[in-house]
């Protein structure tokens, strides 16, 4: 019985490791709000990387990388857990914080 019971809890230990839980969050997406910006946000080892780049080439020296981490299914935290830079609305947007006040990013098809 107890080698039965400890194989439930090892599945089930095993099951939760790979829920991730930014996945919502990879991919492109466009603000509209000018100047224009896109953020692609990717998966790396130890979390996701934001990039954020200013469509026009003017503002280039404001684009932003970030490493970031999931703090849990709806928000996006710098690395060191110190600062919420994304926030995934109910609609499917994401709010930005990177630029200070918030911003809206659309996902790209």
């Amino acid at each position: 019985m107890k080698k039965i019971l400890l194989s439930m809890i090892a599945c089930a230990v095993l099951a939760s490791c790979g829920d991730d839980k930014g996945s919502a969050f990879i991919g492109v997406w466009k603000s509209s709000e000018k100047p224009t910006k896109t953020m692609t946000i990717s998966k790396v080892e130890d979390g996701y990387r934001v990039q954020s780049k200013f469509d026009d080439p003017e503002w280039s020296s404001m684009n932003v990388e970030v490493k970031a981490k999931a703090e849990g299914d709806k928000s996006l935290v710098t690395s060191d857990g110190q600062k919420k830079i994304m926030e995934l609305s109910q609609s499917g947007e994401i709010k930005s914080f990177l630029y200070g006040s918030p911003k809206t990013f659309t996902k790209s098809e």
